[in-house]
This record gives C-alpha cells, sequence and structure tokens, in this order.
C-alpha cells in the first residue's frame, strides 16, 4: 500500500486554551478531513479519536461537547474526522438523505473507514506529540457502527466509548451491518463504557444489550437511562465523558510519560 500524504494547517486558537490544526489524509482513496485538538501548554498527551453519529460531521455539537472536556478541561487531544459521506466528503446532513442510505451499499464501507481512522491515527501519532500508549476512541450511535468494528481491529485503541446501537432496529436494518457488528464484538477486549438509551426508537433495546453482551471486554460497564435515541441526558454524556478521561490519565501516568 503506497504511503499517505499528510497536510496539517496552522495552529488557530480557540476558546479555552485550545488549538485547532486542520488534517487533510489522503490514503489514495480520497481525502480524509480531519480536525486536532490540543490544549496549550499540555506536553505530551493522551489522545482520543472522537466519531460522529449519522449526519454529524467532525466539527459536530456532540463532537465539541467532548472536546470541550477532554481537551479544553483535562489537557487530552481530541481528533474527529468526517465519515464517508458526511461533512466535507458528501451531501449527507439528515440520515433520510438517500447519501446515506447508497453510503452503507458499499460493501467495504466499513473496512475503508478502518484504514481512514487507521491512517488518520499513524499520521498524529507521527507528530510526537501523543503518547502511543494512551489512546482511546469514543463514538455513539453511528460513531459505534464504524467505531466498534475500528476498536476491534486497532490495538491501539486502549479504551473506548461506544453506544447507541445494536443489531436490529431502522437504523441498523438499512445499513445491514448486524451481522458485521456481531462479528466483530467478540473481538473488542479494551475496557469500555457502553450507552443504551432505554426507549430507543432507532435499535431494538435487546439487541442493544445483547451487542453489549457480545463484547468480549474483561473490564466493561454498562449505562441506561430512559429517553429516545437523541435523548440522552448532559448527566449521562458526562458520565461517559469522565469514564474516558480518568482511564487515559491512568494509562499516561502507568506509562511514565508526564502528564504537562
Amino acid at each position: 500500500m503506497p504511503s499517505a500524504s499528510v497536510r496539517w494547517g496552522d495552529r488557530a486558537r480557540l476558546e479555552g486554551g485550545i488549538e485547532q490544526r486542520a488534517v487533510t489524509v489522503d490514503r489514495g482513496a480520497g481525502a480524509i478531513p480531519g480536525l486536532l485538538w490540543t490544549k496549550v501548554g499540555a506536553g505530551r498527551t493522551p489522545l482520543v479519536l472522537v466519531g460522529h453519529g449519522g449526519s454529524g460531521k467532525k466539527d459536530a455539537a456532540n463532537n465539541l461537547a467532548v472536546r470541550d472536556y477532554l481537551t479544553g478541561e483535562r489537557g487530552i487531544a481530541t481528533l474527529a474526522i468526517d465519515g464517508p459521506a458526511h461533512g466535507d466528503r458528501g451531501p449527507v446532513d439528515d440520515t433520510s438523505h438517500p447519501a446515506y442510505t447508497e453510503m452503507w451499499r458499499n460493501p467495504r464501507v466499513i473496512d475503508e473507514m478502518n484504514e481512514d481512522w487507521r491512517t488518520t491515527l499513524d499520521a498524529a501519532l507521527a507528530l510526537g506529540e501523543f503518547n502511543p500508549d494512551a489512546v482511546g476512541y469514543y463514538g455513539l450511535s453511528m460513531g459505534t457502527m464504524f467505531g466498534l468494528p475500528f476498536v476491534a481491529a486497532e490495538p491501539r485503541i486502549a479504551v473506548a466509548v461506544l453506544g447507541l446501537c445494536g443489531t436490529r432496529g431502522t437504523s441498523i436494518d438499512r445499513s445491514g451491518i448486524a451481522g458485521r457488528l456481531a462479528s466483530d464484538a467478540p473481538k473488542v477486549t479494551c475496557p469500555l463504557m457502553y450507552h443504551v438509551q432505554w426507549d430507543d426508537e432507532r435499535f431494538e433495546r435487546e439487541s442493544a444489550f445483547a451487542l453489549y453482551g457480545m463484547l468480549a471486554s474483561a473490564d466493561k460497564r454498562l449505562q441506561s437511562t430512559p429517553g429516545l435515541h437523541g435523548g440522552i441526558t448532559v448527566e449521562a454524556r458526562g458520565t461517559l465523558r469522565s469514564f474516558l478521561g480518568d482511564r487515559m490519565e491512568a494509562l499516561h501516568a502507568a506509562s511514565g510519560v508526564a502528564a504537562r
């Protein structure tokens, strides 16, 4: 496989002591646009990859909330990329868009997204600014539909937050990837937290619990709160972020790399 080309943009200072850098990675199959966020003066830090949901993009509101907490408050770098047909890679701004359905018709879409994430992670770690022993993943809904197979395949992911996903329901049925998720779930072995919305109208509750049960992680925990798919509370999201932040900091400290 030919080496990927990587272009980093200039640093832009944001509120809260956060610096943003745009990155474009091309592994020969089209450009992968991303955004990297770091804390000013943080030194070498953990790194969390953030996957967006369906109809979202790399700087969707939920991704920025993860950034503001992990990077802004805890000094942990975060990195997000646009998924296929989303953001700068396509027209999808709602899951009812025909391009969303078309995206899932590509039988290699998950493998290609795995390569997108892997190549982008390679580019980020090549900067020498992040601890390769403290890399995490955060992604709910479509962020798990793509993220679970990625976490299963990528040994550098040490901790993950997944959820808002199952193997039955309208969202998973039209994607046609239920079998892939069921096959990959037993390959996920890192510590993780998984979230289920009790009244999720897009993923059947029992199938979400079943998918959680398939995950082979010896250290895993399940969080479930009432509400529809998009109704996860601020408190519940905060618990997910705190779990990831705590685990990232512990891994970072254990590796002997100074946090600041």
